[in-house]
């Protein structure tokens, strides 16, 4: 059996309630105009409106960014 990250990816995101529009292989559509790329096993990149906001290697730190930025209240 082989590991795919992307899978694993899709899986954390749906248990962090995370929308994903479209998924394309390692690429994500999220809400709120995020796009995320599974770069390789633990290295993830993040975009928002097409803008490379920061590569991640946490998948939890990752989720955590993303639920923090669609919050209402974010600055």
């Amino acid at each position: 059996m082989t590991y795919d990250e992307s899978d694993f990816v899709a899986y954390a995101l749906k248990q962090m309630e995370i929308t994903v529009i479209k998924r394309e292989g390692k690429y994500f559509d999220l809400e709120n105009g995020f796009s995320l790329e599974v770069e390789q096993r633990e290295l993830y990149k993040i975009s928002h409106d097409g803008l490379v906001i920061s590569p991640f290697d946490d998948i939890g730190k990752l989720c955590t960014f993303i639920k923090n930025a669609t919050r209402p209240d974010f600055q």
